[in-house]
């Protein structure tokens, strides 16, 4: 199947798909969303991938939702319409049976940053730069904002939602977000050597060890904060906040 946002590469047993709108540093719009998803089904039906990587093409993994899409939204309803298909990637994702490798090739910010939990390995190249700046534009980053407050403590994930603080590779290693960070020229090279780590061990046991994980993290708490997240795109505040965004200039908000 052809693409024109994502690129797929199956090669040595691992299927590796790719954000590929480098020239919007892998922005997701609705177009990458539904292709990703279909990305993932095709990759994950294909019997010569024991694993899926998730990476980018060019210098960022992904800067999270395209806000000039979402600035052009007609309605509220239709800026909604948007974050329902990141989070219908999101449950896609995390209903992936085979081990998924996320291969943060460059900066993650927003939900290029939430992709990060999906991952049973998360590989960081150094120099890449992490952050969750959802709350600038008005929103929230469900992942981190639910899964988070367990994952890294109530402070860290409050502190890392609320002011958009960037960390680097070795602090979201520190923290427990990656399990690897590598020079970015051996970021293949590691990530095969994980995939070849997962191929080792009983498929059964992987998706049991995946089946288990999948019940916690698919629990109330994160779908809480998916709706929150669309209820807060579906507000004019957002969509202003996306404006000004696209006008290169900051939103201001009364408090």
């Amino acid at each position: 199947m052809g693409y024109s946002t994502v690129d797929v590469d199956v090669r040595d047993s691992i299927g590796w798909i790719y954000m590929n709108r480098p020239e919007k540093y892998n922005a997701m719009n609705k177009t990458m969303l539904r292709e990703l998803i279909s990305a993932v089904d095709d990759v994950e039906g294909n019997p010569n991938a024991k694993v899926l990587v998730l990476s980018g093409r060019g210098k960022a993994f992904s800067a999270g939702i395209d806000l000039s899409e979402l600035a052009s939204a007609k309605d509220p309803d239709e800026a909604g319409r948007l974050f329902q298909s990141l989070a219908s990637l999101f449950r896609r994702l995390l209903n992936v049976e085979k081990p998924l490798i996320v291969a943060v090739n460059g900066d993650a910010f927003g939900g290029g940053a939430e992709l990060l939990w999906v991952g049973d390995a998360v590989v960081i190249a150094e120099g890449a730069r992490i952050s969750w700046a959802e709350a600038r534009w008005g929103l929230l980053p469900p992942a981190l904002s639910t899964i988070g407050l367990l994952a890294l403590s109530p402070v860290r994930a409050s502190y890392l939602a609320m002011t958009s603080t960037i960390i680097s590779a070795r602090e979201a290693l520190e923290i427990g977000l990656a399990s690897h960070v590598t020079p970015p020229e051996k970021l293949g090279e590691t990530v095969a050597s994980i995939a070849r780590a997962f191929i080792e061990n009983s498929p059964q046991a992987l998706r049991a060890i995946k089946r288990i994980k999948r019940s916690i993290v698919m629990t109330y708490m994160l779908e809480l904060g998916i709706s929150e997240l669309e209820r807060l795109s579906r507000t004019i505040s957002a969509l202003n906040a996306a404006r000004a965004f696209v006008e290169k200039r900051r939103p201001s908000y009364e408090w």
